[in-house]
């Protein structure tokens, strides 16, 4: 029962900072407070990219992850974008306007634009999913590394 209390309690965790981190960048970007749908859907997506990570060794080239993390996200952007944009009308966002709207689908919903930043914030996801996972939590044996064609990139050595 404590296991399964102190697991809840690190995802809770894993949640807010992904959703506040995201939440913060998008008002920012905005100018204004974004909707508190966006802390949400971004601690969700957070969640999801993190439990692919988990699935992947740190020799599965870190470039699969992103891509695979943008995936997830440009599909959560589909799905809740069309039921709170589209069906209720609330129009969190719409990328039928922005650079590369001729390649904006499902009704305006994701973007090549927006599917490109959404693969660098899931490589940031990954990091610090990882990095919350070794330094804050303890969960992990080994150091967090990643491989980027082949080359290994911050494994650093037991002094």
């Amino acid at each position: 029962m404590r296991k399964s209390i102190k697991l809840i309690l690190e995802y809770i965790l894993l949640f807010c900072t992904f959703g506040g981190i995201y939440f913060c960048l998008e008002s920012i970007w905005k100018s204004h407070w974004t909707d508190w749908r966006m802390f949400l859907l971004s601690g969700f997506i957070g969640l999801c990219i993190g439990g692919i990570n988990n699935l992947f060794t740190y020799e599965t080239d870190f470039l699969l992850q992103c891509i695979v993390g943008m995936l997830v996200a440009l599909l959560c952007e589909c799905i809740f974008g069309y039921q709170w944009n589209v069906v209720e009308g609330l129009e969190l966002w719409n990328y039928s306007n922005p650079p590369l709207s001729y390649l904006s689908a499902v009704a305006g919903q994701i973007n090549l634009l927006f599917a490109v930043i959404w693969l660098g914030l899931s490589g940031v996801c990954i990091i610090l999913d990882d990095w919350i996972w070794y330094y804050v939590l303890g969960h992990r044996d080994e150091k967090p590394y990643y491989q980027v064609l082949g080359k290994i990139l911050f494994k650093r050595r037991e002094l």
